[in-house]
């Protein structure tokens, strides 16, 4: 992603996603998935892991970076945007280290979603997340997995 890009957008199907949110550690049930838990309703019910719920017909996944060090932008109110880590208020200055200047926010059918094996809250630290995940993220060889062979 080169400075003027606004987002960078893969896409996939559902079956896709699900990989995704169980590396993330959501929907994650203490007792495994098994045939016989559905002979009880309630505690089929009960299941956190429902893929009908949280990867429905077109579900997505959305990963948003913060730079928080940006600052206010122009003296108008109207142009200025909110800090998402203090309510919107203006006093974070842009006077902080690049472990502190970024933030992701995990987000999941346009819904904020907690980071539950890390922060514990829809934002968390890029620099925590970078390192939690650092042996999918430096180990996944995207571009040679998902290369599509060229005919000759």
């Amino acid at each position: 992603m080169n400075s003027s890009s606004r987002g960078v957008f893969y896409f996939g199907h559902a079956e896709s996603l699900v990989p995704v949110l169980a590396v993330l550690g959501l929907f994650h049930d203490r007792q495994p998935l098994r045939a016989d838990t559905f002979d009880d309703p309630s505690l089929a019910e009960a299941r956190k892991f429902r893929t009908s719920a949280f990867v429905p017909f077109s579900a997505n996944v959305a990963f948003v970076l913060h730079d928080c060090a940006a600052g206010p932008g122009p003296t108008t109110t109207r142009n200025r945007r909110p800090n998402v880590l203090n309510g919107g208020g203006d006093s974070f200055l842009g006077n902080v280290s690049a472990a502190e200047r970024y933030f992701v926010q995990l987000l999941l059918n346009e819904r904020p979603v907690k980071f539950p094996l890390l922060c514990g809250r829809s934002i968390c630290a890029y620099s925590e997340l970078r390192d939690y995940y650092s042996s999918y993220i430096d180990y996944c060889h995207f571009q040679q997995e998902c290369e599509i062979p060229m005919e000759a």
